[in-house]
Formats: structure tokens, sequence, C-alpha cells
């Protein structure tokens, strides 16, 4: 019974360290998010209508960087 009880509470300790490890990885994606959208509205705003511009982004958790060709 003992052994049963100590599986179900490590089950349940783990099964809430992956939801909150989770949970704060889809916060911060949702804050990267709005954080490039406003790099990349700026981005369009000041550069000119004739010209390129490209949009990088060098990993998954960096912002944006814009830049004109």
């Amino acid at each position: 019974m003992n052994k049963n009880k100590l599986n179900m509470s490590a089950a349940i300790i783990i099964s809430v360290i992956i939801l909150a490890v989770g949970s704060v990885a889809i916060f911060q994606i949702g804050k990267n998010h709005q954080a490039n959208e406003i790099i990349i509205d700026k981005c369009f705003q000041n550069f000119d209508k004739e010209g390129k511009v490209v949009v990088k982004k060098d990993s998954f958790w960096s912002p944006v960087s814009c830049v004109k060709e």
C-alpha cells in the first residue's frame, strides 16, 4: 500500500511540474509573439515603400530583427 501511495504522489508531483513548465513556456511564447509583432510593425512603418525589407529571427526564443536591403 505504501508503494502505491509513493508512486501516486510521484506521478502527481511530476504532472504538476510538467504543467507548470508548459504554462511558463506558453506564456513566454505569447510575450515574444507580441513583441515581435510590434518590431515588425515599426520596421515596415520606418522604411520606404519601394525598398526591400528582410525580417530575420536567429533562434526560437530570439526577437526578430529588421534589415533594409
